[in-house]
């Protein structure tokens, strides 16, 4: 947590009407987001623009190296089939993709991929416990209706599960939207208000907050901070990640049994 700073005690009770407000905890002020933004204009004076910068797809090499050769692998959302192509012929995994739009299916199809036209909540629904290695959400925890009813499938359906979204709370989104007073439009989040597929923001810490009352455990994690990809674990990380990716599974009890929802 990042050490609460003096522009907190401006005015006498400032923080106790923040909490008041729905600010129940601290991990920033505005001289650390102009601090981050400094940083980031210095660092991108050699770049180009900052909102080109972020690589694509860029969880698709650390899933990769992480699943073994022979391992199931079901991926929820899988778009065109790119992250399946890469696991079979790179890892020999075993994969499943599943996905609504009709064109990505068609071309997962022409790739050789076995996909499933399916709502992801049926499919999760229906598939037997413990059926896959590992399930893959990638970049979607947020358009979904019921997130937490899918990370649950998830748990339910495989032993790991690799889950990575745009932090809402970088400070981009953070100053655009405290200072220009609009809805921000990123290059994490490229869409205006009206036509977002993102219905469910949420940040770093919410996900956190979310693993430690869900009884699970996380077992590796990855942030992209300026383009670069850095093993999560920074105290500043939810100011300064753009997005986030994490590999968790249900913590087991003595026996080794998953353990239940509290």
């Amino acid at each position: 947590m990042i050490k609460k700073r003096q522009s907190l005690d401006i005015l006498p009770g400032f923080e106790d009407f923040l909490r008041q407000i729905g600010v129940s905890s601290f991990d920033s002020d505005f001289d650390e987001l102009l601090k981050q933004a400094q940083n980031t204009m210095q660092a991108q004076q050699s770049k180009g623009s900052y909102e080109n910068h972020a690589p694509h797809r860029w969880e698709d090499p650390i899933i990769a190296k992480i699943v073994q050769p022979g391992e199931t692998v079901i991926d929820l959302g899988c778009g065109d089939g790119e992250l399946l192509v890469r696991l079979v012929y790179e890892r020999n995994a075993r994969v499943q993709g599943v996905e609504t739009n009709e064109d990505a299916v068609v071309r997962c199809i022409e790739r050789g991929m076995p996909v499933c036209h399916e709502d992801l909540y049926h499919i999760l629904s229906v598939v037997p416990d413990q059926s896959f290695s590992y399930a893959v959400l990638e970049q979607t925890l947020q358009t979904l209706q019921e997130p937490l009813q899918v990370l649950d499938g998830m748990l339910r359906v495989a032993k790991r599960s690799f889950v990575s979204f745009p932090n809402f709370a970088h400070w981009s989104v953070r100053l655009a939207f405290s200072l220009g007073g609009r809805m921000p439009v990123t290059s994490a989040l490229p869409h205006e208000w009206y036509n977002t597929p993102n219905i469910h923001l949420c940040s770093i810490t919410d996900f956190l907050d979310w693993v430690n009352k869900a009884n699970v455990r996380i077992c590796q994690a990855w942030v992209l901070v300026e383009g670069k990809v850095e093993e999560f674990g920074q105290p500043n990380h939810n100011i300064s990640a753009e997005q986030a990716m994490f590999v968790i599974e249900r913590k087991t009890d003595a026996d080794g049994h998953a353990g239940k929802k509290p």
